[in-house]
């Protein structure tokens, strides 16, 4: 390469530029330019720019002028746009001649030299170039005789047949029978050099031609062919995808057309990373770019690409997943590239174009940013990245049990997050309602034990009765009864006050001293700030001032109890009397056993067991309506883990619609095994049989349900009691542990787990490579378990067909990926004890296939010696 060239490559990876392919300057005659001559380098670069042109090739009528070339390439460069030479040649073939473009490599121009001019020259013999400079001038060479005389150069070219359906043009000049030639061994060479025809309009004709060629059939692509300055850019346009510029980029976006060359470049439409950014740590101040499509980490093990990918899984917040492999070990990644402090930053934009930016500290859940605003409580796998699917070394091919569960959570979690916060709320209820229940739960014990206690009292105040004692210490049973009343509220109150004095004991002094905060850093803030806590404040004030009059009214109270207290104590003598008298009556009559103080005490022990018996039937109420309350709350929770499932399915049947390999199937609460598991554990220790457990959990859909079949369970089974004891005694953990539903992956009709390691890895990696709904797909080690074939033929071309519309971020060691795959971008990455390098670039650039080389096929001897004997092996 000229040692002035200096070379371009793209820091996002593979771009989609405008190329044209049939340019045209004042050094061709047919080129109109009338101005000041100084101006032209400019004005022709601008016009370029203008048109939006990234990729030209100067191709002027049978001459090629140095000087200028280099001129416009020089001023070319600067505004990033990649001019090669070439010419427009008018070979001997058909009845007018045919125009080829021909367009040179930068070995062409080496050392300063030109080897354009003096080959043009050699295809013009006897003629001087006045003669041939010029659109109708013909050389006496045919497309064969030219190939065969760029071979000798050993210098890298390619053709391009202009105009092909015009006059001059390919297929009007070679139509028929003749271009039937183009299929013929004899035309190799031409083939193998011919990468485009430009200019194509007619599908019919189109046709035709791809027949007589029999599969052959290059890129289709544009040109101006403009004769002015004005005219530039003018017509149809043609898009390729390079990652630098250089010949050898374009020549290989040529070759590789059905992904790389288009009339109009594809848009984004799907959400996607930016780039990342560190600040501090191993990667401190470095940006590394990705590509909207396949991105590749490459590096000898050990050399940081997995912490990378940790990096950016640890900035999304994904979580790895309950079957991925050596999580502590990709955890303890993060520490270690980040250090102490360190941050990770992430530039993403969502599916409608809108930049973010992730930012998520050592140890600190991530943070939102929108032009430089903070976004909280902003989702980063729904509103930013859309589904977005990590899977780290291994986890692909850990297919073992439970995989097809957590396989299904990688799926479709993020649509479950909703109803799973409900299930949540719900659990709580549920608890809450247990333990209102439990606190309940001996009231109809009371209310027997209080009914047999009344009646014992009401027997024995029958016998005062018939003796009329009863209505002579009426009045001294009631002034009991209202003393004892007024000795309830005294009570009530007396626990108000405690619990109100308790409650400013335990927070008034923390409360009023937090505004003695000092504040350096924050004053204005911490200003506004507790100008919004004086309302605490004046809470509090006034919970004082409520028990200030509370306190003021219970002294009322309690004198007013006293008041009466005097009353009953005045009549003390005179009830007295009334006693002594009816005692020396009951002598008198013979039933001296029967003794008036014996009648206030049960009359006292009436009313309270009276009044027991009320309370404990209002608690009885409460307790059935506690026990409603539950099975109201357990039933609402079953719906909504319905719902959660039936989420699952619709997207399960999405899933399968998308594809046939692999079919996954769901069962609402199908796990029983967890769930007879689960009751062991929570049942250890009662000597309680497997099988009885086995039966149950087949008998019922959930611990639920054996709750409300509790009884029957008891009085039918022989260690029903037993059971019955335990399960309530584990209530709470039963009621609220949800049965897992069951999950089975068919590969081809059967089981996943019925196939071998490599054939499980295979179907796992190509139905995660055709999801359409995740917009991007991190894999660390994607080739773990997949043999090179099945790479090749299934996995890189499906990657192939997908990545416009996936972003793929891989760490591989794998070459396939990264060449084959035709990565967008390449980040190699090497380390340091105290840092990471990282070389980036697209697959097109030359540090990186140095890189590739070195890396991942052991070094360009290594390769070369491969090459040779891979040539040996040709049958």
């Amino acid at each position: 390469m000229n040692n002035n060239n200096t070379l371009v490559c793209f820091e996002e990876g593979s771009q989609w530029l405008r190329a044209d392919f049939h340019l045209h300057t004042k050094a061709d005659k047919e080129f109109s330019y009338q101005d000041n001559d100084n101006e032209f380098v400019r004005r022709y670069v601008e016009a370029l720019k203008q048109a939006g042109i990234g990729v030209g090739v100067i191709t002027n009528h049978n001459k090629f002028n140095v000087g200028e070339f280099k001129a416009l390439r020089k001023r070319a460069r600067k505004e990033s746009i990649l001019l090669l030479p070439g010419v427009e040649l008018s070979v001997n073939d058909g009845s007018n001649g045919v125009h080829v473009l021909i367009v040179f490599s930068e070995s062409w121009l080496d050392n300063g030299n030109d080897y354009v001019s003096p080959f043009i020259t050699t295809m013009f013999p006897g003629k001087s170039p006045e003669e041939y400079e010029n659109e109708n001038a013909r050389s006496d060479k045919n497309i064969l005789q030219v190939v065969e005389e760029l071979e000798k150069t050993e210098r890298e070219y390619f053709l391009v047949f202009a105009h092909i359906e015009q006059k001059s043009g390919l297929w009007k000049e070679m139509g028929g029978g003749k271009m039937g030639d183009f299929a013929s061994p004899r035309y190799e060479s031409v083939r193998r050099r011919t990468l485009a025809f430009q200019k194509v309009r007619t599908r019919d004709e189109k046709d035709k031609v791809k027949q007589w060629l029999k599969g052959w059939y290059p890129a289709e692509v544009e040109g101006c062919d403009a004769k002015s300055l004005d005219e530039i850019g003018r017509g149809r346009c043609s898009y390729l995808k390079i990652g630098a510029l250089t010949f050898d980029a374009v020549r290989y976006a040529l070759a590789d057309h059905e992904y790389r060359v288009r009339h109009e470049p594809p848009r984004i439409q799907h959400s996607h990373i930016r780039a990342v950014r560190f600040e501090g740590g191993l990667l401190d101040g470095r940006r590394l770019a990705f590509s909207s499509a396949l991105n590749c980490l490459i590096g000898i093990r050990g050399s940081g690409k997995s912490s990378i990918l940790e990096a950016i899984r640890y900035a999304l917040n994904l979580p790895f997943g309950q079957k991925a492999q050596d999580t502590r070990y990709k955890e303890s990644l993060i520490p270690h590239l980040l250090g102490s402090g360190g941050k990770v930053i992430v530039e993403a934009v969502d599916r409608h174009g809108q930049a973010y930016e992730i930012h998520r500290i050592l140890n600190e859940l991530p943070d939102v940013y929108v032009d430089g605003q903070l976004q909280p409580g902003l989702a980063i796998d729904s509103t930013i990245i859309h589904k977005p699917l990590y899977f780290g070394q291994k986890d692909l091919s850990a297919t073992g049990e439970g995989f097809e569960t957590d396989l299904v959570e990688k799926l479709v979690a993020r649509q479950l997050t909703d109803v799973r916060r409900r299930i949540e709320e719900q659990k709580r209820r549920v608890l809450h309602k247990i333990e209102t229940l439990r606190d309940l739960s001996d009231a109809e014990e009371k209310r027997k034990e209080y009914e047999d206690r009344l009646k014992d009292a009401e027997y024995k105040l029958k016998i005062f009765r018939k003796h009329g004692v009863e209505d002579k210490l009426k009045e001294k049973v009631a002034f009991n009864r209202d003393l004892k009343r007024c000795e309830q509220i005294q009570s009530l109150v007396d626990e108000w006050l405690s619990a109100l004095e308790n409650l400013l004991g335990q927070y008034e002094d923390d409360l009023r001293n937090a505004v003695r905060y000092q504040r350096d850093v924050n004053a204005e803030f911490f200003r506004g700030y507790f100008e919004a806590y004086q309302p605490v404040i004046a809470g509090l004030d006034a919970i004082k001032k409520v028990m200030e009059e509370t306190t003021a009214a219970n002294q009322e109270l309690k004198a007013s109890y006293q008041s009466l207290v005097k009353k009953q104590e005045a009549l003390k003598e005179s009830f007295a009397q009334i006693e002594r008298e009816l005692a020396e009556s009951m002598q008198q009559s013979g039933h001296a056993s029967v003794r008036p103080d014996e009648f206030v005490k049960q009359s006292k022990e009436r009313d309270r067991y009276k009044q027991l018996i009320e309370a404990a039937q209002k608690q009885e109420e409460k307790e059935k309506r506690a026990h409603d309350d539950l099975l109201k709350a357990l039933a609402a929770l079953n719906d909504l883990w319905w719902e959660e499932f039936r989420i699952v399915q619709k997207e399960l049947e999405q899933i399968n619609q998308g594809q046939s390999a692999l079919e996954l199937e769901a069962e609402f609460k199908g796990d029983k095994g967890s769930m007879r598991d689960y009751l062991k554990q929570v049942f250890r220790g009662s000597k309680l049989r497997e099988t009885f457990f086995e039966q149950l959990c087949q008998q019922y859909a959930d611990f639920g349900a054996m709750y409300r079949e509790l009884d029957k369970i008891a009085s039918e089974a022989s260690s029903g009691e037993k059971f019955r004891e335990y399960f309530l005694k584990h209530l709470k953990d039963l009621l609220t542990w949800q049965v897992p539903n069951r999950f089975v992956v068919k590969y081809r009709g059967k089981p996943l787990q019925e196939h071998s390691l490599g054939q499980r890895a295979s179907a796992m990696m190509l139905f995660i490579l055709s999801r359409k709904e995740n917009n991007l797909i991190i894999i660390d080690q994607p080739e773990d378990d997949l043999d090179n074939q099945t790479i090749y033929e299934d996995v890189i071309k499906l990657i192939r067909k997908i990545k416009e519309n996936v972003q793929f971020i891989f760490a591989t060691h794998n070459a396939n990926f990264p060449v084959l795959g035709d990565a967008e971008q390449v980040i190699a990455c090497t380390y340091h004890s105290d840092h990471i390098d990282t070389q980036t670039g697209s697959i097109d650039c030359p540090d990186i296939q140095q890189s590739v080389v070195n890396i991942m096929e052991g070094g360009e001897e290594a390769f070369n010696r491969r090459k040779a004997i891979y040539q040996l092996w040709k049958p």
